[in-house]
């Protein structure tokens, strides 16, 4: 599902402190009940590193989610989008990153050099604050 960038913000992206506070926007329009569900998006950026799209991937529990390269790449190989950035919340309000974060990170990127995608970061947000994998 395509999300609407918040009407305050740019689309030109500078770094990972634009798009987390952006991500962060984006997580504060959902309800507080809902907020405590990790979600999981993807942003496409052109050569300008202007946000072409934000995607909501998938909604999980409040501690797993279940995202596939498939799902975390079709949109960015439909818009030819040669840069992405992936974001999900850790409800928890607990920023370090699980060792599945990590690896889904490396299984990520791998798969992204194959469409010749360049994965720019992972950030994990939380209501306050973000930290970059």
């Amino acid at each position: 599902m395509t999300v609407r960038l918040p009407k305050d913000e740019d689309k030109y992206i500078s770094g990972t402190d634009d798009i987390a506070r952006i991500m962060q926007k984006v997580l504060w329009r959902q309800n507080k009940l809902h907020r405590q569900k990790e979600y999981f998006w993807t942003i496409g950026l052109n050569a300008a590193n202007d946000i072409e799209y934000i995607e909501l991937v998938t909604i999980g529990t409040s501690n797993r989610n279940i995202v596939t390269p498939v799902q975390v790449l079709s949109l960015a190989a439909a818009k030819e989008c040669h840069k992405i950035v992936l974001c999900h919340n850790h409800p928890s309000g607990k920023l370090e990153p699980s060792e599945a974060d990590i690896a889904f990170t490396d299984r990520m990127e791998k798969a992204a050099a194959v469409l010749e995608i360049e994965l720019l970061d992972h950030i994990i947000i939380t209501e306050v604050n973000y930290v970059a994998i």
